[in-house]
């Protein structure tokens, strides 16, 4: 998180270069595709975007690493090409200064009881994985927004807008999002069902099967909700139940496929009888996120979110393709 330091450093540094009150605020996000180029701070305010290095000391080490970021942008044609260079720290010699002003970098001065780290980053924001819990809701806002800006998908998400920034730069880098006009949309889904399947295979989840002695799945997947309910046990049906349940396509009429709450796992899988061979497979998962909160009832049955099952078919790869596009196609009905 920034810290109040941190918001006391960004207010300064926004009156040296008079940044409206309009402007969007990024931290330690990545500023160059294909390059391991991270800035301390991104302000785009209209049409001007600066790229920002927080320092203790200005050093030649410092400059040649903007000048070097600069040129590389310049001469690749990078969307960041026109963004002007700005180094803010607090010990700054007269030598150092000259060599950055004739490299064309504009330092501002920053009072000398401002706290800064050692390593010179007010806030290095980590980029998860795109299946994490909140990259995954900017994907899900992604993919119902069609085409937005980058605030907001921030908003619509509940997510904080640098974290939604990093998200959003990353699915950039990947070419899963697409950018025109300051205004961002998928264009790959294929890759990014690609990527949910390497990042977080969904059977890795799996816990246990059990054998219900039912012949209908539906019918099964009732009488556990309503088991689950009576024994006060959170429990959602997801993967091929729910995508099917939610798409009216592909339901599979020999298993079916639910989270239990990890605490009751066990007690779970011990009120079915293991001499129970002929039936509906009920494959057991052990969540690795809060899944139960968004649950939703449809047809007695209680089902994750429809962003969630997305996710779980995505998991599945090309098994589970034909029913995770399905999903898809249909997700802004949902």
């Amino acid at each position: 998180m920034i810290t109040g330091e941190g918001n006391l450093i960004l207010e300064h540094i926004k009156r040296e270069l008079d940044i409206s009150d309009n402007a969007s605020v990024s931290w330690g996000v990545p500023v160059m595709e294909g390059q391991p180029f991270m800035a301390d701070l991104v302000i785009e305010d209209y049409t001007k975007k600066y790229i920002i290095e927080i320092k203790s000391r200005l050093t030649i080490d410092t400059i040649g690493r903007q000048l070097v970021l600069k040129k590389l942008m310049q001469s690749s044609g990078s969307r960041n090409r026109y963004a002007e260079f700005v180094i803010a720290s607090k010990l700054i010699s007269p030598e150092t200064e000259k060599i950055a002003h004739s490299c064309d970098i504009r330092i501002i001065p920053l009072p000398y009881r401002s706290d800064i780290p050692d390593s010179g980053k007010v806030d290095v924001r980590r980029i998860e994985k795109i299946s994490s819990a909140k990259s995954w809701k900017i994907v899900i806002a992604l993919l119902t927004e069609k085409e937005s800006s980058i605030r907001h998908i921030a908003m619509k998400a509940n997510v904080s807008y640098g974290w939604t920034h990093a998200t959003v730069k990353s699915l950039l880098a990947k070419g899963i999002v697409a950018e025109v006009r300051n205004y961002v949309t998928l264009q790959d889904i294929p890759k990014l069902l690609n990527g949910i399947a390497w990042e977080r295979p969904f059977e890795k989840l799996f816990y246990n099967e059990v054998t219900l002695p039912e012949n209908d799945a539906l019918s099964a997947a009732r009488t556990i909700t309503r088991m689950c309910d009576r024994q006060n046990i959170d429990c959602g049906f997801t993967s091929f139940t729910a995508g099917a349940m939610y798409t009216k396509y592909a339901f599979r009429h020999d298993a079916i496929y639910v989270y239990i709450r990890k605490d009751n796992l066990d007690p779970f899988v011990r009120s079915f009888d293991s001499a129970d061979a002929h039936g509906i497979k009920v494959r057991v998962y052990k969540p690795d996120r809060d899944v139960f909160s968004d649950a939703q009832l449809a047809e007695e049955i209680r089902l994750v979110s429809p962003a969630q099952a997305l996710l779980d078919l995505a998991g599945l790869g090309y098994s589970g393709r034909d029913l995770t596009l399905k999903l898809v196609e249909d997700y802004a009905r949902l």
